[in-house]
């Protein structure tokens, strides 16, 4: 298998695991700051919290894919198991600060 086909692999694995993240903090977060529920409040007629989500993904993507190339190159000594891992969790560790951004964007705190 080429160099190019694993690394797109990994970052794949990195950017799957980002998305994964971003979508669960993504439904939990009205929990924690119940104001993105009420977009319109700071925003008029603002967009739905699905909406919010993909955007916070798209945002996230460049990290959850860079992520899954660091972590794959990190575990030298293990198999594919270890660096498939190593790559979701850097994918989660570069990309869920940016969907949190945009997240706490939304919730109308940026704003201040």
């Amino acid at each position: 298998m080429s160099s190019i086909t694993q690394s797109l692999k990994f970052a794949l694995a990195g950017w799957v695991a980002g998305a994964v993240a971003a979508v669960g903090v993504g439904f939990t977060w009205p929990t924690i700051f119940p104001a993105i529920i009420v977009v319109g409040h700071y925003y008029g007629a603002g967009p739905s919290l699905p909406t919010i989500i993909l955007f916070a993904i798209l945002i996230a993507s460049p990290g959850g894919l860079a992520g899954g190339i660091i972590g794959s190159r990190i575990p030298r000594e293990g198999g594919r198991t270890e660096q498939y891992l190593m790559a979701g969790i850097m994918g989660v560790i570069i990309s869920l600060p940016f969907s949190c951004l945009i997240l706490w964007l939304f919730t109308g705190w940026g704003n201040l």
